[in-house]
């Protein structure tokens, strides 16, 4: 069986976007950090920072550390889950006030902006992604919680 399966089937944006519903590819993986010589196999390639995402056609040879799921959205784009959660509080409200209900849900704030207090990046304490997809429900129920979003990467679309 594959670690695939623990990721959610279907993925809303975000909290404000329910409309957008993202499937998970089940002809796709994505490795992260891959070894090089796998990357002439991508169909394609995303930057995150200092990460490197390749997403591959079929199941993993062996599921392992940096192996996660693709998802599809309409007209075909493939998104890869960091694992990564943005949350957007009422205004006002305090991040680091709720740090402990995050922590009860398994998720540490990793970054939080200075100039928007109300806002924070929240990862899973254990670095497990598909948890952290799906715990998006669990923290939305929280007070103050007004926006969820988990980060997914995408190809540049030029205009």
């Amino acid at each position: 069986m594959s670690h695939l399966l623990d990721y959610p089937m279907y993925l809303r944006a975000s909290t404000e976007h329910a409309e957008v519903i993202y499937t998970r590819a089940e002809n796709y993986h994505a490795v992260k950090n891959a070894p090089s010589a796998q990357a002439k196999e991508a169909v394609l390639t995303l930057k995150d920072d200092d990460s490197t995402y390749l997403i591959l056609k079929g199941e993993p040879q062996a599921p392992g550390e940096g192996v996660s799921a693709v998802y599809q959205g309409n007209g075909g784009v493939l998104v890869v889950p960091t694992g990564r959660v943005f949350v957007r509080l009422n205004e006002g409200a305090r991040v680091e006030a709720h740090a402990p209900a995050f922590r009860k849900l398994g998720f540490v704030i990793t970054q939080s902006l200075p100039y928007a207090p109300h806002v924070a990046w929240l990862e899973r304490e254990d670095g497990d992604a598909a948890a952290a997809l799906r715990s998006v429900g669990a923290l939305e129920k929280l007070p103050q919680v007004c926006n969820v979003e988990p980060q997914l990467l995408a190809a540049r679309a030029w205009r």
